[in-house]
């Protein structure tokens, strides 16, 4: 294990840039076993972790939010990841996972820029029930659709179905609010699409 005080991932924008950097300290190591996380030669970060606005009209990094305490970044290589972007209405939504692979779910994380100032956006499940982040079935990405995000949930033994998440950006609460859910058999899906 040994200090790494990289960036690990960075969201593009054209007022700034989001991204993922250690708070304080952080370590890497080789994973060393292959499992469900990865292989062993992935890498495993792990400390204390937040993330931060760039603005290019503004000078100094602004801390969007710091990540739990056992947050963990498993990733292939050592390049930073390149965050999935995708827009609903005026906000430009990124997207940071920071694990590639998992057993059962992928901790997935949505951070907004709209005018410049950048945000974290929960997932409101019900109007007393909001997350921080969702699980996302792994090799299965999410899709955009007529104005919603559609996310399939993460999957373990003796579940029946998968749940199949439609959400609806709300600008005002930032957050995604949950419209329906949809329950699938994992036989029924077809991976990749």
């Amino acid at each position: 294990m040994k200090e790494d005080d990289s960036i690990r991932a960075i969201g593009m924008h054209s007022d700034g840039r989001l991204l993922v950097k250690p708070a304080s300290k952080a370590s890497v190591a080789s994973l060393g076993a292959p499992s469900c996380y990865g292989l062993e030669t992935d890498l495993n970060w792990s400390g204390e972790y937040e993330v931060v606005w760039e603005s290019k009209s503004q000078g100094t990094p602004i801390k969007v939010m710091t990540f739990p305490a056992d947050f963990e970044i498993v990733q292939q290589n050592d390049s930073p990841i390149i965050m999935q972007q995708f827009s609903l209405g005026d906000t430009d939504i990124f997207t940071y996972v920071p694990r590639y692979t998992d057993c059962h779910g992928l901790e997935t994380y949505l951070f907004g820029v709209n005018k410049g100032k950048a945000f974290s956006i929960s997932f409101e499940m019900k109007p007393e029930q909001i997350w921080k982040n969702i699980s996302q079935l792994p090799h299965r990405p999410f899709k955009v659709a007529n104005g919603e995000l559609i996310l399939t949930g993460g999957y373990g033994a003796g579940q029946d179905f998968i749940d199949v998440y439609h959400f609806h950006y709300d600008p005002k609460k930032r957050s995604m609010i949950l419209q329906s859910t949809d329950q699938v058999k994992p036989n029924d899906f077809v991976y990749g699409q």
